[in-house]
């Protein structure tokens, strides 16, 4: 006579129910953890904060020391030192352990300060600012790094939505918290501020992180990051003055830059193969659909619809907040939905969103706009964690911080690329001689196509072992 199947017991099923409940903010606080979460929170506000200070304050930095024509520069010099220092600080968070590299990374934002702060001319400036974005790029890979090293598993999505969070009150406060320093006691002083958080910073963080790496872990000769960082300085130093002189930038900025990207990120991420290369893929492919809309919706509100400034600004300030609430909706959901689906849902709500903000150059009310671009900031709370998360279930362990760095990267690319590209097609229009509306017609199209793109690639992302593979998705490729 076959043995009847015993019946689940009661306790087992309120232990099941417990597992699959999401953890509680207090977990991530607890003991040494709570150390290490509270550095990593100030460190992402306080770049968030310099970074938003510093576009604020250009303007006064220009009218004391001159120097217009490097103005662009000084804009865009921090985005050119994070392209190279992303690889290679994951790849030293790996051979090292991420106490040194965040140890050498603070102390080279600090001098990025300084030299900012002390500058005689608006080169010097830009020097600055390309050592504040060698440090910030290099601080983004190793923080993250030690959120895979330290945190386990079902944490990690809480303490991405905390971090996301951190760009709220930067995003209100930081750029009158800048002019209010400026107008007060100088734009120099707008440098030194963040001096005194970064201490404090540095001591909640470094003695809770680990030592140690691993001694054989991946190495990257210097020369990639380097010819990375000056082809994507040519390539998009030519969209930024629409002349046939300048537009022979970009060919030689992709012959430099591909290859050596090429070098970088994992094989296969051009062609988004499944796993990890199709997450480096989606990272690219998610930013740019963001950024191609994101700085030229205030421009369309302010220039086409009539707007003020303060008025444009609240757009901003919504898809910031709108941003952290779909982060904190995704720490809810990341163990009970797959990757595929979170990111195939974010990607879509901008998708959604890009399409309403184009409906305001049709003279649809105002108010669209907003609730526009405020349903893309959830897409992307829903969609840019859940990238990282899934690379770093993916990984093998003493790997996470290089494979991890790879994804940051091409977030980084697609934020400059979807950014220029949709400056580009506002500078065409304009050197055209067309309207406004054209040229951000062009700009919201390219956001729109790559957030289309990322679609059927999210079926491609990294499975982990709760997720079904979606019908018809390709299998799961080895390591």
């Amino acid at each position: 006579m076959a043995k009847a199947t015993p019946l689940p017991r009661a306790g087992d099923e309120i232990q099941a129910a417990k597992a699959r409940r999401p953890p509680s903010w207090r977990e991530v606080f607890a003991g040494k953890r709570g150390r290490l979460t509270a550095g990593l929170l100030i460190l992402e506000a306080l770049f968030a904060i310099e970074a938003l200070m510093a576009i604020a304050i250009l303007p006064a930095i220009r009218a004391d020391l001159g120097g217009l024509p490097l103005y662009g520069w000084a804009l865009a010099a921090s985005s050119f030192g994070a392209f190279g220092a992303i690889p290679v600080g994951g790849r030293a968070v790996d051979r090292f352990g991420p106490r040194r590299p965040l140890a050498v990374l603070l102390a080279m934002f600090a001098g990025g300060l300084v030299l900012a702060a002390l500058a005689p001319s608006m080169l010097i400036v830009a020097a600055g600012r390309f050592l504040q974005g060698i440090a910030a790029g290099g601080l983004y890979a190793v923080s993250l790094g030690a959120v895979a090293k330290t945190y386990p598993d079902r944490l990690r999505p809480r303490v991405l939505a905390l971090l996301a969070s951190m760009w709220i009150l930067p995003g209100l406060f930081g750029p009158p918290l800048g002019a209010a320093i400026t107008t007060a006691f100088g734009w120099r002083w707008a440098f030194a501020a963040p001096m005194p958080v970064l201490v404090v910073a540095a001591v909640l963080v470094l003695p809770a992180l680990p030592g140690s790496g691993s001694s054989d872990g991946p190495r990257l000769p210097l020369r990639w990051p380097l010819q990375l960082t000056l082809g994507a300085g040519l390539f998009l130093g030519g969209l930024t003055h629409p002349t046939l002189a300048s537009f022979a930038l970009c060919p030689a900025g992709i012959a430099l830059g591909l290859p050596a990207l090429a070098r970088i990120v994992p094989t296969g991420t051009f062609r988004a193969r499944p796993g990890i290369p199709a997450a480096a893929a989606s990272a690219f492919l998610l930013s740019a659909a963001f950024f191609a809309v994101d700085g030229f919706v205030p421009l369309m509100l302010t220039s086409v619809r009539g707007m003020s400034v303060a008025g444009a600004s609240v757009v901003v300030a919504s898809a910031t907040v709108a941003w952290s609430a779909g982060s904190w909706w995704q720490s809810r959901r990341a163990d009970t939905w797959s990757t595929a689906s979170l990111v195939a849902a974010g990607a879509t709500l901008v998708a959604i969103g890009t399409l309403v903000v184009a409906g305001g150059l049709l003279y649809l009310p105002v108010v669209t706009t907003y609730i526009g671009w405020t349903v893309a900031g959830v897409g992307m709370g829903v969609a840019f964690p859940t990238i990282p998360l899934a690379v770093m279930g993916a990984t093998a362990t003493g790997d996470e911080a290089g494979e991890l760095s790879s994804s940051l990267l091409m977030d980084t690319l697609g934020v400059a690329m979807g950014a220029g590209l949709g400056g580009a097609s506002v500078a065409l229009a304009d050197a055209a001689g067309a309207s406004l509306r054209a040229g951000l017609a062009g700009a919201f199209l390219v956001g729109l196509l790559c957030s289309v793109l990322l679609l059927p690639i999210a079926r491609r992302l990294p499975r982990r072992p709760q997720d079904k593979a979606p019908p018809g998705a390709p299998q799961q490729a080895g390591p």
